[in-house]
């Protein structure tokens, strides 16, 4: 017994525990909640515990909704509530209007729950009638759903129309004058009220639990039909809007319900899908939707968890089946959920986009639905998570702690669906936030004012994102090219070293962001393996700066991956060693002058002392500027860059005659024409061993040509 404080947020009890005590609410409030069902709030002055016998089991669990006091006291009795009643005169009446308007709030949930249930019933007759009259418009015979058909809607619970709710609607719409008059009076007039409205509350919880379970049998007792209903309704809509695009029409027939066809597709539990709605429906009514508020953060963080088990489910679903309805498409490839929240115009255009898309013909450029399905076929591996592990490692690292036995280990390591839902949990999840821009305020739900630029304009399609990268290329053609090694007995040529074209894969996040990240550089540990590099396919920045980006953070963390734990030695040159040295020791470099070493200085402050973020800053400029015969860089910057990331021969060209350039463009042909030419008398000299060359030494010739 003694005062308490509590914190926002702190669980004070759960359902199911037993009633020890009771608590008198002094200061705050208090949620109490029966799972996702509903909720009621308990206010100053009422007495936690008191509707319940003395060791019963709580019905609801107990969470304060912001920082408060409680005073508790022992309970074992009756007697024990009188006297907690008696022992506080002066907030006795508070008591008494507390407890009459946590009853009426009981009260207005069982007759929710009823109205619920009936309505409920009545949609599912009526979805019923429609869904035949469905089938018969696409020519198909309709299912029987006898559990729909013996479908009655709930008896209204008698205590809804009594003379004690009567009373207690009453003692509540009169509460000022009681509390005045009525209560003051006598202290025992406020102890009658609170014995009263607990006694009450005791005969309403058995009717709420029962129309809580009326509901819950009733939709698992139709969610097959449902899910049939919304497939079948889902086609005859589809075929529709294909009629309407048929005939020329510029009006399609709009989505409706949108977020019923998804849930019933995917085949979720009955728990997730309506706390789903319910935040989605909350998520939508909120002016501010980025607002960082703890009551924001939980909407969007319980509504970014259901999201992914959504779309999991979803995905294992559509392996199943050739006929995905179009909402579930726009849920695939743009993170659509809810017309509403997306807005009519946009939904519009969300439906187009998913109608007309073409897949990449390289197979290089994928949204993260068709991404997962080639890791879930085995066609790619899964990415690597925050940890560098790819899936291999992290089955490992499991065995080592123990989490897994060695047989569980080699059972999982190849479980397709075990490997999608690590790339879900990891890659997906991760990416798909960080691309999204404001990792803070993100959601994966698609909603209309995130929305910042026409869609049409920052639609990243295959065919969009493969232009941009291929003008990129066009200047720093050896981007992707890798060294490789391979040797030729027979001929006794016991190692050759020549480049490889490895292109990455470019997975499309279904968001609307501003971002690029380049995942990682390899695949695993072999170097010739594609990166993973991510994207918003709604991308509101300028799409080829980003994807310079990514092209520049590549660069530096293949070098590092190549060069291994001597990416920083400069007696092994390489890309890295070469500009990690040369930001070191600037202000000793004779080749710069005080001007150009303290715009150095400036630069590495801007960046944080950041040397693969300067290296990422002056490659964009030597691409986008350098190029074009602009000078930007300094000529220690200039060398090294071209050295590592030499332009293309049409680059060069253009550049022989510009003087920050010339020499450079002079000594890089007469190494190529060297090369070239100690690389023929090579293909000669096989020619007249064998009767084919291998395709490695005409590769490497062709790329010394480039």
């Amino acid at each position: 017994m003694g005062k308490i404080d509590v914190t926002k947020g702190q669980v004070l009890h759960r359902q199911g525990e037993a009633v020890e005590s009771l608590e008198l609410l002094l200061k705050g409030s208090v949620s109490l909640k029966s799972g996702e069902d509903y909720a009621l709030q308990a206010e100053n002055g009422t007495i936690l515990g008191a509707f319940m016998h003395a060791g019963a089991t709580y019905d609801y669990d107990y969470t304060a909704r912001e920082d408060g006091t409680l005073f508790s006291y022992d309970y074992n009795s009756e007697e024990d509530l009188v006297s907690a009643i008696k022992g506080t005169p002066a907030i006795a009446p508070v008591m008494a209007s507390a407890s009459i308007a946590l009853l009426n709030g009981l009260i207005d949930a069982l007759n929710e729950l009823y109205e619920k249930g009936r309505g409920l019933v009545l949609d599912l007759k009526s979805d019923y009638t429609d869904y035949r009259n469905v089938c018969a418009t696409l020519m198909l015979a309709p299912e029987q759903f006898p559990a729909v058909e013996a479908l009655e809607p709930p008896e209204e619970p008698e205590i809804l129309s009594s003379w004690q709710t009567d009373l207690a609607q009453a003692y509540y719409e009169q509460d000022e004058k009681l509390r005045k008059s009525f209560y003051a009076a006598d202290i025992n007039f406020c102890v009658g009220n609170i014995m009263l409205a607990a006694q009450l509350a005791r005969q309403l919880q058995p009717q709420l639990d029962q129309m809580v379970a009326f509901i819950r049998e009733t939709h698992e007792k139709t969610d097959d039909f449902v899910r049939e209903y919304c497939t079948q309704k889902a086609k005859l809509d589809e075929a529709k809007r294909q009629e309407a695009l048929g005939s020329g029409s510029s009006e399609l027939p709009s989505i409706q319900n949108a977020m019923e066809t998804i849930l019933a597709f995917a085949g979720v539990d009955r728990d997730t899908a309506e706390k789903f709605k319910s935040d989605i429906l909350a998520f939508k009514d909120i002016t501010y939707k980025t607002e960082k508020s703890d009551t924001m953060r939980r909407l969007r963080r319980d509504i970014t968890e259901n999201f992914y088990k959504i779309y999991e489910a979803a995905f294992y679903r559509s392996l199943e089946t050739a006929e995905i309805p179009a909402e579930v498409k726009m849920f695939f490839l743009f993170g659509f959920v809810d017309e509403n929240l997306a807005g009519a115009e946009n939904t519009a255009a969300l439906y187009k986009y998913a109608l007309l898309w073409e897949d990449d013909p390289e197979g290089r450029i994928l949204t993260v639905y068709d991404w997962l399905r080639k890791v879930y076929a085995g066609e790619v591996p899964a990415s690597k998570n925050d940890f560098d592990q790819d899936w291999p490692d992290y089955i490992r690292e499991k065995q080592r702690t123990h989490e897994i036995t060695d047989d569980e280990a080699a059972k999982i390591l190849k479980d397709r669906r075990a490997i999608v839902h690590f790339e879900i949990a990891n890659m997906f999840t991760s990416a798909n936030k960080m691309t999204y821009g404001s990792v803070f305020s993100f959601v994966p739900a698609f909603f209309a004012e995130e929305v910042v630029r026409p869609l049409e304009n920052c639609f990243a399609s295959p065919a969009v994102v493969r232009e941009a990268m291929n003008k990129i290329l066009a200047i720093d053609y050896s981007c992707f090219y890798r060294p490789a090694v391979t040797s030729y007995m027979q001929w006794k040529i016991n190692r050759f070293e020549y480049h490889q074209e490895v292109l990455p894969y470019f997975i499309l996040m279904p968001n609307f962001g501003s971002r690029g990240v380049m995942w990682q550089e390899i695949e695993g540990r072999r170097r010739t393996t594609p990166a993973h590099m991510i994207l918003s396919i709604f991308h509101s920045s300028e799409l080829e700066d980003t994807l310079l980006n990514m092209c520049a953070q590549f660069r530096w963390e293949m070098c590092k991956r190549i060069q291994g734990v001597h990416y920083g030695d400069i007696t092994d040159p390489s890309l890295t060693s070469e500009y990690i040295n040369y930001l070191q020791f600037y202000k000793k470099n004779h080749e710069l002058s005080v001007n150009l070493k303290e715009k150095v200085k400036e630069t590495l402050k801007r960046h944080r002392n950041s040397y693969r973020d300067v290296f990422i800053s002056e490659y964009m400029i030597y691409i986008q500027n350098e190029s074009t015969g602009m000078s930007r860089l300094n000529r220690v910057s200039r060398e090294i860059l071209f050295k590592y990331c030499t332009f293309s021969k049409a680059v060069r060209s253009t550049l022989s005659t510009n003087p920050q350039y010339m020499q450079l463009v002079s000594h890089y042909a007469s190494n190529q024409e060297s090369r070239v030419q100690t690389l023929g008398f090579l293909k000669d000299k096989i020619a007249r061993l064998a009767d084919e060359v291998p395709p490695e030494v005409d590769q490497e010739i062709a790329f010394m040509q480039m």
